[in-house]
Order: structure tokens, then sequence, then C-alpha cells
């Protein structure tokens, strides 16, 4: 507002400007057509008729000396070329224009223009100006820290949090409003990550009594052989001597099949495998995986179902798709009896393509199913199943490396594990 006034004004003084070099070369050039002699009472007239008290005029002779007019003086700065210039005497108004110039008789006529019009609009303008000015400054900072009260309570509300965040608590997220501003958008990522967070810290508190668990079996058998070897050394046959080495070994093997899935969940956790993402059809890749089970399917008693519906590519990393495939495959068919079924299927949904493992073995209880995806999370009532816990840990780690999602179902009977592949990155 205050660089519109200025502009006002400059505008105005301006236009007032022309006004008055307007007026006294008109006025100028209508005196010199009156003969000199009556140039005295001419200009007696016209003082007369100015209401306004805005005209001045000066007949001097050629020594300067006064002649007529209320220009007392002849100003000195002023050349007698008729072209009007400021006129900076005393009494004057800043913008006072004026012009001198010789007459038929040699006398020296001065018209001039007092600018008490722009002086008076000056004045108004400058009170408007700081009026204007003080009300924007007051009226802004009152409006500033109106609409200021409620994001800086959101900031103290996010540090707070944040702060209870860093002391420990993992459960805690940042507050969200209704605006969706940028503070909700930044709230919704640090929830995300802190979700991400929360739950690799589940797994992390998790994991030492998991291994504790799953490892003391191996682990003692391992013991066991190795001791009774030592103790026996010299008492039984080479024969039964190697077969417990070889049980020793097996142990061994158990236990490095474990470290190494762990390591490969380590790996994928990493998104290091990130940029070998291509474009893929699914399709393929089930119709691929389903015609290298069957042959195992048979074998284990079991009948392997294939329904592939045509949908569109998809961006993943095939090798690791395989693998999750494959997975979820092998637990269908440790789990399924014999004469049971297995479905493998591409099914589109509005949601997008959705890959799914469907058996009709015992399926997973409910308060099991989030549990199972953790590293050794196994099903409280397959405890005494041979196997690592960490299968569906893995096909967990690639869904999340694709940005897809899992879900684990009842399909009374049986389990139904879907990955849906809509939101992929």
């Amino acid at each position: 507002m205050m660089v519109l006034l200025a502009l006002i004004y400059w505008r105005s003084t301006d236009y007032f400007s022309q006004i008055g070099e307007t007026f006294v070369v008109g006025q100028a050039r209508s005196l010199l057509h009156v003969p000199p002699v009556e140039l005295p009472r001419e200009l007696e007239q016209l003082q007369r008729g100015d209401i306004r008290g805005i005209a001045h005029y000066g007949l001097f002779s050629r020594d300067a000396h006064y002649i007529a007019g209320n220009i007392k003086h002849l100003p000195s700065d002023l050349p007698l070329d008729g072209m009007p210039r400021a006129l900076n005497e005393p009494g004057f108004e800043f913008g006072a224009k004026a012009s001198a110039q010789v007459v038929a008789n040699g006398d020296i006529l001065v018209v001039g223009y007092d600018a008490k019009t722009l002086s008076g609009i000056s004045d108004m303008l400058l009170a408007l100006l700081l009026w204007s000015g003080g009300l924007s400054i007051a009226g802004g900072i009152g409006l500033g820290a109106i609409l200021g009260l409620r994001p800086l309570r959101r900031v103290k509300k996010v540090q707070y949090t944040s702060q209870r965040i860093a002391e420990g608590n993992l459960g805690l997220r940042l507050p969200l409003s209704r605006r969706g501003d940028e503070l909700d958008a930044l709230s919704a990522l640090v929830n995300q990550m802190m979700d991400e967070v929360e739950h690799l810290m589940g797994e992390v508190r998790s994991v030492g009594n998991n291994l504790a668990h799953d490892l003391r079996t191996p682990l003692n058998r391992l013991r066991a052989q190795l001791r009774r070897t030592i103790e026996d050394f010299h008492c039984e046959s080479p024969e039964r001597q190697l077969s417990r080495l070889h049980e020793a070994f097996d142990a061994t093997e158990q236990l490095l099949t474990r470290f190494r899935a762990i390591q490969r969940i380590a790996e994928i956790d990493t998104h290091s495998r990130r940029a070998g993402m291509k474009m893929l059809d699914p399709g393929s890749l089930i119709s691929l995986l389903a015609a290298d089970f069957k042959p195992v399917a048979e074998e284990c008693g079991v009948t392997l179902l294939v329904d592939v519906q045509a949908g569109p590519p998809l961006l993943a990393d095939d090798e690791l798709l395989m693998e999750a495939l494959i997975n979820l495959l092998d637990n269908a068919l440790k789990f399924t009896p014999v004469g049971g079924t297995i479905r493998v299927a591409l099914e589109q949904s509005t949601n997008g393509s959705n890959l799914i493992v469907q058996d009709d073995g015992p399926g997973i209880p409910a308060e099991d199913r989030d549990h199972v995806l953790l590293r050794f999370g196994r099903c409280s009532r397959d405890q005494q199943v041979l196997g690592a816990g960490l299968g569906l840990a893995i096909v967990a780690a690639i869904v999340r490396l694709h940005g897809f999602q899992l879900r684990l179902e009842d399909a009374s009977p049986g389990l139904r594990a879907v990955i849906q592949c809509a939101g992929g990155r």
C-alpha cells in the first residue's frame, strides 16, 4: 500500500507539474499579444481575477527594475527564453513554475504558477501514506499473530510428541489435522517412517528370544553328539563314531541354513536389489513356477491347480518375486495333507494384480498371522514341525521391498496367501 501511494504521489506530482507548465506557456503567449503600454493594467486585471492565488506576474525594465505585477523581484536564475522553469523563490510552494521573456518594447515579462494544489495533495497523500502504512503494519502484525497461533500450537505438539518418541515411546505418532497442509504431509511421512521403525524394532526385540528358542535344539544335539564322540572315542566302533559325526554335521548344516535365511532377509531389507527391477509378466512367472512344482506336488500326493488371468505387467525383481512364491508353495506343500489341493493363481481386481497361493491344510489362526511374518515367528500350533520359521519372513521382506502388500486369509479350510501388487514402486 505504501508503494502504491508513493506511485500515486509521483504521478500526481508529474501531472500537476505539466498543468503548471501548460498554464505558464499559455499565459505568456496570450500576454505577448497585449501592447506593451497596456501590460501593467492587464496584469492587474489578471491578478484580481485569480481567486485561487496561483497565478503570478511580474513586469520589469531592461535593467531589472520593477514595473508591475505581484512578483517584486526578477529571479536571477530564470533565462529569458520563454521556457517554463522551476521557480525556487521564497513564498512559492514546491513545484512552482515560471518563465521569463522580452516583450516588444524591451521590458521583461515574468509569468509564474504557484503549486498550491500540488502542495495540498502532497500533504494529503503524505498523511494518508503514514496512516495507511501504520494501519497496514499493525493489521499485518495482528493478523499474522492470529494466523500463526494455530500452526505454532501444532508445531509445539509435534515437538512434544517427537521428544517423547526420542525418549523411547515408539508407539506414539505425530498429530495430524484435517487441513492436509505441508506440516501434515511431513507428519504423515514421519509417522510412516515410525511404523517401519517400530516394526523393525519389534523384530529386533523378538529375534533374541526366537533365536534362543529355535536354535537351542540343534545346538544341544550338536553338543551332545560331540560329547558322546569324545567320551566313547576309544570304546565304540569307527562306524558308530562316523554316524555320530554325520549327525553333528547335519546339525551344523541346519544351523547354517537358518543363518543364511537371516542374512537373506537382511539383504532384502537393505533395498540393495531395487535397481534390478524391471517390467515383467506375472502370468508367465506363475506358469513357469507351476511347471517346476507339479512333479514335486505329485510326489507328495497333492494336486496343484493353476489359474492365470491376463493383466498388466508389473515393475518387480523377477528373482525375488519367484523366491517369495517358492517360499509360499513350500509352506503349502509342507502343511497340505495327502490328497489335498494347492491353487496358484493370478487374479485381477480394482486394486491391481493379486498373486495367490491357497491350500486346504490346517491354516494359521488369526491371532498368529502377524507373528508368523516375523523372523523365527512360528504358529503356536506348529512348534514341533520341522522348519526355521523364516520362510514367511523372507516373503514379507520381499513384499516390503516392492511396496506390495501381503495378506494371510482364512481359506476355510486352509490358508490363502495374497500378494497384492497395487501401488508397487
